[in-house]
This record gives structure tokens, sequence and C-alpha cells, in this order.
């Protein structure tokens, strides 16, 4: 056998053992974004208003993928980043009907449902995004003790998580919403949900 194929051979099994190794490491990354995104809790009940008057509580999240958010609208810094991130997710999700998006302001003194509504219109291109308000010690209760958020001296203390919430109203994962590699980790665990068989 000469040099030529000697370094043939051996190149051959270089990149069958590289191709095996990516393809283990493929299967557990696939198998760990599984067993991580099982049920952290579940949603609490509650009730808030949407900026256009109607009720929505957490019976609206049934048979539904939401994601779910603490914002306020004068936020100078993280709040324009979380929201176009929802925006840009709800531009990649436009085709599907089971995918919503809930943003709920912890500035509702400041926040009326006028300036929810322009906040809306800057943002969102379609009707599965909700800017709900209510009041301040309610949210702030709901934050920390139905969705284990932080939500201390709000508004300014509010948590910059998303909340992955399933069609069984259960919570399945928390991704830091300023980031642009936590965003693109939820958009492939929002395909999984629209996938689970459940």
């Amino acid at each position: 056998m000469n040099d030529l194929n000697k370094k043939l051979i051996l190149s051959f099994l270089i990149v069958f053992f590289l191709g095996t190794v990516a393809l283990f490491t493929l299967r557990e990354a696939t198998e760990s974004k599984i067993r991580n995104l099982n049920v952290v809790s579940n949603v609490p009940s509650f009730e808030l208003a949407n900026f256009n008057g109607d009720i929505f509580t957490d019976n609206n999240l049934t048979n539904k993928i939401t994601i779910l958010s603490f914002v306020f609208t004068s936020c100078p810094d993280a709040c324009p980043i979380m929201s176009q991130n929802f925006s840009i997710l709800q531009e990649r999700f436009k085709d599907s009907d089971l995918i919503q998006f809930v943003s709920i302001t912890v500035d509702p003194e400041y926040d009326s449902n006028d300036i929810l509504e322009a906040f809306s219109e800057k943002y969102s291109n379609d009707s599965n995004w909700y800017f709900l308000r209510g009041d301040i010690n309610y949210i702030s209760t709901l934050s920390e003790k139905g969705f284990f958020l932080s939500a201390s001296l709000l508004p300014a203390g509010h948590s910059t998580r998303f909340v992955l919430i399933d069609k069984q109203k259960n919570i399945r994962k928390y991704y830091e919403g300023t980031d642009d590699a936590a965003i693109m980790e939820l958009q492939n665990d929002i395909v999984f949900l629209v996938n689970e068989k459940i």
C-alpha cells in the first residue's frame, strides 16, 4: 500500500470519527434540550385587562403556546430589546395560530390603555400579542409568587426573562429576553412544543 492510499484511508477514518462524534453530540444536545423542557410549575390563576378593555385570564392560555414577559413602556434599555425580540418571534411564527405573546406592564399607573395601544402598534403586527395591565400590587405578586420572577422596586426592578408556557398552562422554561442566543434557544423550543404530542 503506497503512501497516498494510506493518507486517503487515514483521512476517511478521521472524517468518519468526527462525523460520529458530531452525531452523538447533536443527539445528546437534543435529548438535553428535551430534558430541559420539563414542567417547572403550573401557571397561576390570574385576571388582567388588555389595552382594548378585554379581560384576559389564565384560561386564555389553554391550547396555546404562550411567551410571556413583564415590561413597561417608558423603560429606557431592556424593555425595547425585549419587545423587539417578541416582535421578531411573532414574525417568525406568523403562520401558526397556536402561538401567542403576552406582555404585562409593571407600570400600570403610567401605562394607560392608550399608551399600551401605541406600544402595541409600534412593536406588534398581529392580534396574537396582548398588552395587559392591572393593579401594581397584584402584578408584583403575580410576577414573584405566580411566575417566580423578581419584582422588587417596580417598575425598574422587573425581570427581563421570558416565560415559555405550553398548551396545558405549564411553565416549561425561562429565557433571558435581551440575549440573542437565548432567543434562538426559545425559538427552537417553541418549535419543539408545537410538535409535542400531548
